[in-house]
């Protein structure tokens, strides 16, 4: 790789007019932390938190570039609570 650029074909994506994409997802529980308190030895607490399945949450995102246009950002949020008749 003597005497060749580390980013040798960076022109190539502007010659063809492309756009240059970067895209991520992640996701999240919406189940409570656990919950902890003081209590005196041999007594267990009780410790009410509100909500009982929790659910998840799903986010996909992509920035995209294009020489000479402004950058683009695209996301989708999704929201499952676990209901009955939901979709997935």
């Amino acid at each position: 790789m003597e005497g060749r650029a580390v980013a040798a074909g960076k022109s190539t994506a502007h010659d063809r007019g492309a756009h240059i994409c970067f895209a991520d997802e992640s996701g999240q529980s919406l189940i409570p932390p656990r919950g902890r308190t003081w209590a005196p030895r041999g007594a267990r607490p009780v410790v009410r938190v509100a909500g009982r399945r929790g659910g998840r949450v799903n986010i996909v995102g992509a920035v995209c570039f294009k020489p000479g246009h402004r950058p683009r950002m695209f996301f989708k949020l999704h929201v499952h609570r676990g209901r009955k008749g939901e979709p997935n």
